[in-house]
């Protein structure tokens, strides 16, 4: 068994910012001073979070319960690599206590695939159980070395946090659906760069964090972690369900 690792985005002294999520075709984001259009649409108004709230505790759902054929894909940009990343995760098996997913990071025109096994335990939910590298329709043995070398991709560092600028409870609006949220502020430092890095979470979205966003004080953006797409996938012989990245090895034993 390896040590705990989450896959989401945690905020210690030394932030490290993993996005984890959002969309229903794209979890849109309506902010104080609209901007161009964002990936995640927050709507801090009260009316809606109130709206929100009450539904979330008429509809209770266990956080982090993900079923066979759920998935997400992430775009990971900014000026902290070349060119924006892709990163689909789907849940392919659902053991006693842990779950199964394929992670597909497509770069250009190069694709990498892992499986990897992750308990779903309350107590140790996101503890990475076992890694296999997809190749060429087959499993091969891979170290949790491997797997975090495949996640660094879609990460950024920051040096220094250097203070909370604040929180406030706001509406994420994905598709039809509206999900109580909650969006943070850190003041932070990368090198010598001065920036703002910005969370938004949702105890109802169990694939982690719905969007994340490092922005220097020039406004250009360092880093943003945004949700394509979520959704479920159902098998059927008419080819109609959505489009999402599979691996090439697609059995599960």
């Amino acid at each position: 068994m390896y040590p705990k690792r989450m896959n989401r985005i945690l905020l210690p002294a030394l932030v490290s910012l993993l996005a984890m999520g959002c969309g229903k075709a794209a979890v849109q984001t309506q902010a104080l001073a609209p901007k161009k259009a964002e990936a995640v649409a927050v709507a801090p108004q009260k009316e809606a979070v109130a709206k929100a709230e009450v539904e979330a505790k008429e509809e209770p759902v266990e956080a982090g319960r993900r079923e066979v054929g759920d998935y997400v894909v992430y775009r990971f940009s900014g000026s902290f690599q070349k060119a924006p990343v892709t990163l689909t995760e789907r849940v392919v098996a659902r053991e006693k206590g842990a779950l199964v997913i394929d992670f597909i990071l497509e770069e250009g025109k190069t694709t990498s695939e892992l499986r990897v096994k992750l308990s779903d335990a309350p107590a140790t939910r996101g503890e990475v159980l076992s890694v296999s590298r997809i190749e060429k329709g087959k499993l091969v043995a891979a170290s949790v070395d491997e797997y975090e070398a495949l996640m660094a991709k879609t990460m950024v560092v920051a040096d220094e946090n250097e203070e909370s600028l604040g929180s406030e409870h706001v509406v994420a609006v994905m598709g039809n659906d509206m999900l109580p949220a909650k969006r943070t502020s850190f003041r932070v430092k990368i090198g010598d760069k001065k920036a703002t890095l910005t969370t938004v979470v949702s105890e109802k979205f169990p694939w982690g964090d719905l969007s994340g966003e490092i922005a220097a004080e020039d406004g250009s953006v360092i880093y943003r972690a945004e949700v394509l797409n979520v959704g479920h996938v159902v098998e059927s012989k008419t080819g109609s369900e959505p489009q999402v990245a599979r691996s090439d090895f697609e059995d599960y034993e």
